[in-house]
């Protein structure tokens, strides 16, 4: 038996999950690469010009980065942190 190799979800936010237009989904894939393993995201059937593809244009890199981290070093990266320069 081969391992699963993707795991499909409906996304919505939650003040719009009754709202069954306003669901999206999100796949993650997983597939050797060389000696590593690959992850790729995929969020599609999004609304156009609706508000959660503007969150996920910032969200998911920084999800996955801080996930990548996470697997290099042990630590997230804290997502409500600014920057140190922000204020300069």
């Amino acid at each position: 038996m081969q391992p699963a190799k993707a795991l499909v979800l409906t996304w919505a936010s939650a003040s719009k999950y009754d709202d069954k237009s306003e669901h999206s989904r999100v796949t993650f894939e997983l597939e050797p690469f060389e000696d590593m393993v690959r992850l790729t995201v995929t969020h599609d059937e999004l609304n156009d010009g609706g508000d959660m593809a503007r969150m996920i244009n910032n969200g998911w890199p920084r999800v996955l980065s801080s996930m990548k981290s996470f697997l290099e070093t042990g630590k997230a990266i804290d997502m409500s942190a600014s920057p140190k320069n922000a204020n300069k």
